[in-house]
């Protein structure tokens, strides 16, 4: 037997790709952060304490923040969707290690960039 448990919650932040066409200004978005984890048995990770640790961990710390600031310094050239996505992705595995199937990030309804640990995670 073996289940996926999602959670997700949604931020508001800014963020600046320097040398991008459009998006090399200063601007924002709405993200919506969903992250999958593995489970074998029912309650084996409680979804209160995926919902906390999204409070916590990523709502808390990334909303109405500047990211490039925040993640990467003043400097930092690549706050995308990905990159935010790996970053999440790591925290989680920290907590939760060898569970972390996928981190989802959604800059808007239509564009979102998924990160997929490179280990096989499957249960």
């Amino acid at each position: 037997m073996s289940f996926i448990l999602k959670a997700c919650t949604v931020f508001s932040a800014a963020h600046t790709i320097h040398g991008h066409k459009r998006c090399g200004r200063i601007h924002g978005h709405n993200y919506r952060v969903c992250i999958w984890v593995s489970e074998r048995e029912p309650l084996e990770i409680d979804l209160d304490y995926l919902e906390e640790w999204l409070r916590e961990n990523v709502y808390k710390k990334f909303d109405h923040q500047y990211l490039n600031q925040l993640l990467g310094g003043r400097e930092a050239t690549g706050i995308t969707a990905e990159y935010i996505a790996e970053y999440i992705a790591s925290m989680l595995e920290k907590d939760l290690p060898g569970r972390v199937l996928r981190v989802e990030v959604c800059e808007t309804n239509e564009l979102c960039a998924i990160y997929k640990p490179a280990k096989d995670t499957s249960i």
